[in-house]
């Protein structure tokens, strides 16, 4: 698919890879029309088709015909996983924004089947403002009633530790508000992404091997309670390996589920 030029204005390009989210994509894409103190022409939606086989494209562009103002761009996956999917579109996002001469631009991350929170890009645009180069946003997981509290228990232990984790790292020189940097929010200066080579095409935990080249590099990563997500706690996620997996195999150790 061929992307139109982008606006002269623009500051952040959000890359979604889908496959098969028929059912969240639409919730997904509302929260990124309903961004606060950011004007529509500073942002753009890359959204990664990934050879679906459901009504993703067809509620996404229907979508996108409702909510003019959502500069709202489509491109192919090669149905390789979501680190390749992610890759094409970082790697798109990273090249209209160079080529606007913005390499302090940022290129944002996020998943289909999560909710952004009205402030997420203002939010990061102002870190950059302070010379973030790497952003990891707060991923809580949605708890529409149904979830085990096992789980819930699970999930904050498990941050809480990391968080520790990371904070007695000699290299670790950036904020560590929380522990997260994950494909569901991340993002990073275009800069900063032509600098380590892109992102690995990689069919699972993409976001972990970047975290681990950033820090190779010695590129501080911010993570921040100011950016902020939900996504969803479902058990049975498109890929490989991710918080889906994580999820599933909790749930099955301690005998419980949605």
């Amino acid at each position: 698919m061929t992307l139109p030029v982008p606006d002269i204005a623009l500051r952040i390009c959000v890359v979604v890879p889908a496959r098969d989210e028929e059912d969240l994509i639409v919730g997904c894409l509302r929260a990124l029309a309903m961004q606060e103190r950011i004007s529509p022409g500073e942002y753009e939606v890359l959204l990664v088709l990934d050879r679906c086989d459901d009504d993703t494209e067809a509620r996404a562009r229907e979508f996108a015909r409702q909510n003019p103002s959502l500069r709202l761009h489509f491109l192919d996956g090669p149905g390789e996983g979501s680190g390749h999917a992610r890759r094409v579109g970082m790697d798109a996002a990273g090249e209209r924004l160079l080529g606007l001469g913005r390499p302090d631009g940022l290129i944002a991350s996020t998943d289909a089947d999560t909710v952004v929170a009205p402030d997420w890009l203002a939010a990061q645009l102002e870190a950059a403002s302070r010379g973030s180069r790497a952003i990891g946003g707060r991923i809580q997981l949605l708890d529409d009633g149904t979830l085990p509290e096992d789980i819930i228990r699970w999930h904050s232990e498990r941050g809480r530790r990391r968080r520790e984790k990371l904070l007695a790292l000699p290299d670790n020189t950036g904020t560590t508000e929380h522990w997260q940097f994950s494909g569901a929010s991340m993002s990073l200066t275009a800069e900063t992404y032509q600098e380590v080579g892109g992102l690995e095409p990689v069919t699972a935990l993409e976001d972990e091997a970047l975290e681990g080249v950033l820090r190779r590099r010695g590129i501080p990563i911010d993570r921040l309670i100011s950016v902020k997500v939900t996504t969803s706690a479902r058990l049975v996620g498109r890929a490989e390996r991710g918080l889906a997996h994580d999820l599933a195999e909790v749930a099955a150790k301690l005998g419980t589920g949605n």
